[in-house]
């Protein structure tokens, strides 16, 4: 089985119409997640065994066109946490109706991203003890978007072979598929992705 880690972390491909609406509180609009779409079709089409792991944020939770296309064993919806995660997981349950089992949290290293995310205490959330939810952050990962930044395609194309053949979780951002950023290092994943899946 291929397993993959999706962090949901911006709603829009453009990180400025992102960061107004998340920081603003400005409700879904046109092109909401709209690369999370894309990605969750081709993942359909894949005749391959795969298992998506979906990483939303409570505030980039899908929309009903998104939770249709992963209504189905092949996808698992997920919290991906910024601040409070009982808060967050309730909101998240809520939004989706699916019982949520493990969690990611959500790096903010950046002054930028903390505003955002209104994050202003820490870079890391504290995790309770008794927090319900298994860490996905015990699987080792390969970042197919942070690889597409540093190698060319067919390079990229021999590590995820191995990463897959060691049973490794691939890992990449909706943001990232046909763009490469500057200040990120991460960098355009969909013809990769489109091999990795067969599709």
């Amino acid at each position: 089985m291929i397993r993959i880690r999706i962090d949901v972390d911006y709603p829009y491909s453009s990180r400025i119409r992102s960061f107004i609406c998340t920081t603003l509180g400005i409700p879904p609009g046109k092109e909401y997640l709209e690369n999370s779409k894309k990605i969750a079709r081709m993942i359909d089409k894949s005749r391959k065994d795969v298992k998506a792991y979906w990483f939303f944020t409570f505030q980039t939770a899908p929309d009903k066109e998104l939770l249709k296309l992963i209504d189905n064993p092949k996808h698992e919806v997920a919290l991906h946490v910024v601040n409070d995660p009982y808060a967050e997981l309730r909101k998240l349950e809520q939004k989706t109706g699916k019982k949520i089992s493990c969690y990611t949290i959500h790096g903010t290293a950046r002054l930028l991203a903390r505003i955002m995310w209104k994050r202003w205490r820490s870079k890391t959330p504290k995790i309770p003890e008794d927090f319900p939810l298994q860490s996905f952050h015990r699987f080792s990962t390969t970042a197919i978007d942070g690889l597409c930044y540093l190698y060319p395609q067919q390079k990229v194309k021999e590590i995820v072979k191995r990463s897959i053949q060691r049973d490794d979780v691939l890992y990449f951002h909706p943001i990232w598929l046909f763009q490469r950023g500057k200040l990120n290092r991460r960098g355009a994943y969909y013809d990769v992705l489109r091999w990795i899946l067969n599709v």
